[in-house]
């Protein structure tokens, strides 16, 4: 265990020597010291030497820092708060608020410090209303609410600050002592002419609103005084704030402004001043065309500025503009300054954007961003584009085929990331639906598209996402372009029918390079599934085309790619169609695909290998006669049925007999078992119970027979 001897006690007097030896305590031997310095700070806070008191409190600080509750001191600090040394004093009201809240005991003691010690010299009367500020509350607002009135007409700007101050805190607590106190100080605000205490007063206004909005009136006459007459650039932009509060509370409040903002827009060069001007005007001036192309003008100047942070400003004021032709008035500077803009500014230019881009705009923005993209911000600007083309349903697009075919193929491209992936392919998904005659050119989009990719395809690099195929539990990991590649072959095989043979010719092509099949083997089902498509439609056209060659060979080689990968598929279509091909067989393909698929076909199932020991060319016939057999057999049970219910119950009745029956012959039994029993003389005597006849006897039990067993015993 830790122990102090005689010799560490007398020098242990120091905060530093407090936590030199608390660092080097063991966390066994922490609740030793704790205890033993708690007992020497005991001692030393009675010292009659002031320095020692000192110390003692700031070990008490210590104590407090490390989690221990002190509140054990509070008379003890209490008292050091009225000391006549001004260092102890002000240690003292720093360390109040950790013991003095409204459940303390030494309420009305605090008070009497508080009231001596106003009237003591501006900086005892300082440091004392910043005390009363930090451990305010409704007890001590309430007492000491007059003298604090009384110090907002000290000859002492800093004493009439700290007052009101002091003075928001009290109306914050207590709302009920504004009523006649708030007038009073109005009044005193009318008189000053120090900025400082001015500014205090604004603040204290902006308090006063939260808590009692409809007390607005009574600032109204000296905020606009203030604006009329005031020349400090600070002063001011708190002046600016409070009136954007009172013209939301008052709505005339802004025509006697117009002059006054008109004023100061041209004469300031604060760029501070500026921004809470053109901030209010945009915001609730927009009705005063003069006043809001005036400030137009200076948002103009920010936006081109080359100050990073005042172009931030400009940004910022332009989400008030509540209208996409409003934004259009600065889309030149704004579209400007996005090419000098750091990250961030990038962001707030493309939220505005994206929340008033309309038909007049949307080529010019589509453009713009393609243009400039850069790798920092590329993602955010791909996926604000996808986000401005697919907005209400394509709202903003009037060319579709243009997007289609310029666009889209230039976003692609820049894509980056799996989920600009996810939504490029919801994008190409929606606008192909929505717009249907744009199938038509699904494969110059594609064309466009997979040649890249075909070109890139050695270096796939990027963020991956790793799926699982439900059926095989093969992992595949798909990144940004195998997302975009899988969307591209699902959208060619659905626009088969639609495309021309020059068009499939070219497809085949691109598909005949084996580093497609190598790079993309998670969209071997899908190429799988549209060179079905493509061979169907070429065999419907033209039978004996040299393509249908290539498209057996490139389904032989992803058949063999699929079982290198170990995925359990059989490709039915290749081994059935394609090693077994017949003239019967081609000729049944063509009629299929002339009745469309139907999801059941007959003539479907037989170009299925079937299973062994299954003979197809077996006939089924209908059986007439078993099926009238059925028929009179099912009438029958329904005509039976009513008398199969009427056995059933009897049937019933008959085994609930039986139980009660069972029933009554165990409890026969239980009876002789209990007879020798309760032939025995018990020696005690038996208690006598009571029964309350109000109350209602349980189920089963029997008034009479309860007076019978009386009678009996």
């Amino acid at each position: 265990m830790f122990h102090l001897s005689q010799m560490d006690q007398i020098f242990l007097k120091s905060l530093a020597d407090v936590v030199r030896t608390s660092r080097t305590t063991s966390q066994y031997d922490k609740l030793t010291f704790t205890t033993q310095t708690i007992a020497d700070i005991k001692n030393e806070i009675q010292s009659r030497q002031e320095s020692v008191r000192y110390q003692a409190l700031l070990k008490l600080f210590f104590l407090a820092m490390e989690g221990n509750n002190i509140r054990w001191a509070e008379f003890q600090i209490i008292n050091l708060m009225g000391s006549g040394d001004f260092q102890l004093k002000l240690g003292a009201q720093l360390a109040a608020h950790l013991v003095i809240d409204s459940q303390s005991q030494g309420l009305i003691m605090v008070t009497n410090v508080f009231q001596k010690e106003f009237k003591n010299g501006h900086v005892e009367c300082s440091a004392t209303l910043s005390c009363l500020g930090t451990i305010a509350n409704k007890d001590l607002s309430d007492s000491l609410l007059p003298h604090v009135l009384k110090l907002t007409t000290n000859t002492k700007p800093l004493i009439r600050k700290k007052a009101i101050a002091v003075l928001s805190k009290i109306f914050t607590i207590n709302p009920l002592n504004i009523p006649g106190n708030l007038e009073m100080v109005i009044q005193q605000l009318q008189k000053e002419t120090n900025i400082s205490v001015l500014a205090c007063g604004i603040s204290l206004f902006c308090s006063v609103m939260k808590v009692a909005p409809k007390l607005y009136p009574l600032f109204l006459s000296i905020v606009y005084d203030q604006i009329s007459k005031q020349k400090s650039n600070w002063l001011l932009i708190k002046l600016v704030r409070i009136s954007n509060k009172l013209i939301s509370l008052e709505p005339r409040f802004q025509g006697k402004l117009i002059e006054h903002y008109t004023r100061l827009l041209n004469q300031t060069n604060s760029k501070s001043l500026q921004y809470e001007l053109i901030y209010s005007i945009m915001k609730y001036f927009k009705n005063h065309s003069q006043l809001y192309e005036s400030a137009g003008d200076i948002l103009k100047q920010f936006l081109n500025h080359q100050d990073p942070n005042l172009r931030c400003l400009g940004l910022e004021c332009l989400t008030h503009i509540s209208s996409s032709a409003g934004l259009m008035e600065f889309q030149e500077q704004i579209l400007e300054s996005f090419k000098k803009s750091d990250y961030f500014s990038k962001l707030q230019i493309l939220q505005l954007f994206k929340d008033f881009t309309n038909q007049q705009n949307f080529q010019t923005v589509i453009e713009f961003f393609i243009k400039y993209s850069d790798l920092e911000s590329n993602h955010k600007i791909i996926e604000s584009l996808i986000f401005i083309i697919m907005k209400d349903k394509f709202i903003n697009v009037d060319d579709p085929e243009k997007l289609l075919l310029m666009y889209i193929p230039v976003i692609a491209q820049k894509i980056d990331t799996i989920d600009n992936a996810i939504r490029f392919k919801e994008l190409l998904f929606e606008l192909l639906t929505r717009v249907p005659g744009l199938k038509v050119y699904s494969d110059q989009l594609c064309n466009q598209i997979l040649q890249t990719y075909a070109i890139q395809s050695d270096s796939l690099q990027g963020p991956t996402l790793n799926i699982v195929q439900r059926h095989t539990q093969l992992k595949y990991s798909l990144n940004h372009r195998e997302i975009i590649f899988k969307s591209l072959i699902m959208i060619v095989g659905e626009s088969v029918k639609l495309l021309k043979l020059e068009a499939l010719t070219n497809i085949i092509k691109f598909l005949e390079q084996l580093n497609i099949l190598n790079c993309y083997e998670s969209s071997l089902s899908d190429i799988d599934s549209l060179l079905f498509k493509i061979y169907i439609q070429i065999i419907k056209t033209d039978p004996s085309n040299d393509l249908i060659p290539q498209i057996e060979q490139l389904i032989k080689n992803i058949y063999i790619k699929l079982h290198n990968i170990s995925i359990v598929k059989i490709s039915f279509f290749y081994e059935s169609l394609i090693l077994n091909k017949t003239k019967d067989q081609l000729d049944q393909l063509y009629n299929l695909y002339a009745e469309d698929l139907p999801p059941i076909n007959l003539e479907a199932q037989k170009l299925i290998k079937p299973p062994e020991g299954l003979d197809i060319n077996l006939s089924f016939q209908i059986d007439i006669e078993e099926i009238e057999k059925i028929k009179n057999s099912n009438n029958d049970q329904l005509e039976q049925k009513p008398i199969i219910q009427q056995l059933q119950q009897i049937e019933s009745n008959q085994k609930e007999q039986e139980d009660q029956n069972t029933l009554i012959q165990k409890q026969g039994e239980n009876e002789e078992e209990l007879k020798p029993l309760n032939s025995k003389i018990d020696p005690i005597p038996k208690k006598i119970f009571t029964i309350n006849r109000d109350e209602e006897l349980p189920p089963g039990i029997n008034q009479n027979d309860i007076n019978k067993s009386k009678e009996e015993e």
